[in-house]
């Protein structure tokens, strides 16, 4: 709290918009009115796709330099030490390194953790998973070499028990990537599987909302999908060991396709030179063919 209270002292708000609260040492923020704008149209795209739409505004803190950065995620463990921002449930605030400390995905970076707010609004005991799998997707940050990955890992049995990760990040820095997608993937599955289930269990949160109720996961997971975490954790890794499979011949069928071009003509050119290699044939002599006619 002694970090947080130094911090706060020298703070000044930059921007206020309809959603979100941006704060910064000298109360300016050097991004153009267009970033704003597309961050707000992000955040209603949310609050429209759940049914849940809130009052209050994020407080977003810029921190200025990679030192008070340091300072202020000292402890947190590692994930939050090499992080470029984190949603801090303690104090209900965003806190992100200056636009010059991160040099891509800003916006999405901020969506991210804006995600981790509103969740944070409006459910209790949500499970890490979750969290991560729907801030992934509102940030936006999964790319074409991150899904091949997690295909891969699956195929070859590697995999995050969702259950035993509910509430804690992998120890080590080479699972996080995985957990990160898994946590993704998860929700989408959760989504895509049983659309129905999905509206439901929005529905459910946005009418708990209105009438000033914070919403317990389980009790609306339940409630929406007739089963609870444990067999949701078990039908999804049945499922994202199939879909494994069936990326993975599927493209491995795809690249045998692309190659076939290549083979038939290596086979053309092999042809061609086992026929030269053969020996040339002698041809009989059409002259001794006309003496021999003669004989008769």
């Amino acid at each position: 709290m002694l970090i947080y209270s130094f911090l706060n002292a020298n703070y000044q708000i930059a921007v206020i918009s309809d959603n979100f609260v941006i704060h910064t040492t000298d109360g300016k923020f050097p991004v153009t009115q267009s970033f704003i704008e597309e961050l707000n149209q992000r955040i209603d795209q949310l609050q429209m796709g759940t049914g849940v739409y809130l009052d209050a505004r994020a407080d977003i803190y810029v921190v200025p330099d990679a030192k008070s950065y340091a300072l202020l995620t000292g402890g947190k463990g590692r994930i939050v030490e090499f992080s470029s921002a984190f949603y801090s449930s303690l104090d209900h605030r965003i806190y992100i390194r200056s636009p010059e400390q991160i040099y891509s995905n800003y916006n999405g970076i901020i969506m991210h953790e804006y995600t981790h707010w509103f969740l944070d609004e409006i459910l209790r005991k949500a499970p890490l998973w979750f969290h991560e799998g729907m801030a992934t997707q509102q940030g936006n940050q999964l790319g074409l070499d991150r899904y091949y990955y997690y295909i891969r890992e699956r195929f070859w049995g590697n995999k995050m028990d969702l259950i035993k990760l509910a509430e804690n990040y992998p120890q080590q820095p080479a699972d996080w990537d995985l957990y990160y997608i898994t946590s993704y993937y998860a929700v989408q599955y959760m989504k895509n599987k049983n659309p129905e289930s999905w509206k439901n269990f929005w529905e459910i949160v946005a009418d708990n909302y209105r009438i000033g109720k914070i919403t317990i996961f389980s009790d609306a997971f339940y409630n929406a999908y007739h089963k609870d975490l444990w067999q949701f954790n078990e039908d999804f890794s049945v499922e994202s060991k199939r879909q494994a499979y069936v990326y993975i011949f599927t493209g491995l069928g795809t690249f045998i396709l692309i190659l076939m071009p290549i083979i038939l003509i290596f086979a053309h050119f092999k042809q061609r030179k086992k026929m030269k290699a053969l020996p040339d044939l002698e041809y009989p002599d059409d002259s001794s063919e006309d003496e021999d006619d003669n004989l008769y």
